[in-house]
């Protein structure tokens, strides 16, 4: 690898690194979405799990989570019925993304699936418990909107961001201290 190619992967990585450091400073986190999570609606569940739910609904779109998911997002979890008894159309979002909810000892739920009411309402949401999750639960949020999905997204992938860093400045170093050979 060339010095120029070498000098240039390190202030990408360095660039990066500084990205994903500004990424859990407060006010960035605010400038990037004020919300920090999406607000639960509340859910009367039919019987003792949360399998098998009400939740009364506005018209607009809707976000369904899960807490450990075996697959995500998947359009085919959860059945829903509108006030009027007939059966909903059930999406997925186009990408993963989640959210650890800090009031419950950080539970991480992932968004599965998408729906959306056409009327305010009562509606009836039927999932499927996965045998390996025990005590999964269900829960039913606005849909987030693009700033508060890149907040949840940028949370995931922190980690990784900041990581860059180190591995840019040690690139940068041997880099700048790389001296050719005579030949």
């Amino acid at each position: 690898m060339g010095r120029r190619l070498a000098l240039a992967v390190a202030g990408v990585l360095v660039l990066v690194g500084c990205l994903g450091l500004l990424t859990a400073v407060p006010a960035v986190q605010r400038a990037v979405s004020p919300a920090a999570e999406p607000t639960p609606l509340p859910l009367r569940p039919a019987g003792s799990r949360y399998d098998d739910f009400t939740v009364d609904l506005d018209a607009g779109r809707y976000a369904v989570w899960a807490t450990r998911p075996t697959s995500a997002p998947d359009g085919d979890r959860c059945r829903v019925t509108g006030p009027d008894g007939r059966s909903m159309p059930v999406g997925e979002p186009g990408h993963l993304v989640e959210w650890t909810e800090v009031a419950t000892d950080d539970t991480v739920w992932t968004w599965t699936s998408t729906v959306t009411a056409p009327a305010a309402g009562s509606y009836r949401l039927t999932c499927r418990l996965d045998v390996d999750a025990t005590g999964q639960q269900y829960a039913v949020t606005r849909e987030p909107d693009r700033r508060l999905a890149l907040r949840l997204r940028l949370a995931r992938w922190r980690g990784l961001l900041v990581a860059a860093l180190p591995a840019g400045l040690v690139l940068l170093g041997m880099t700048l201290t790389w001296r050719r050979r005579p030949d």
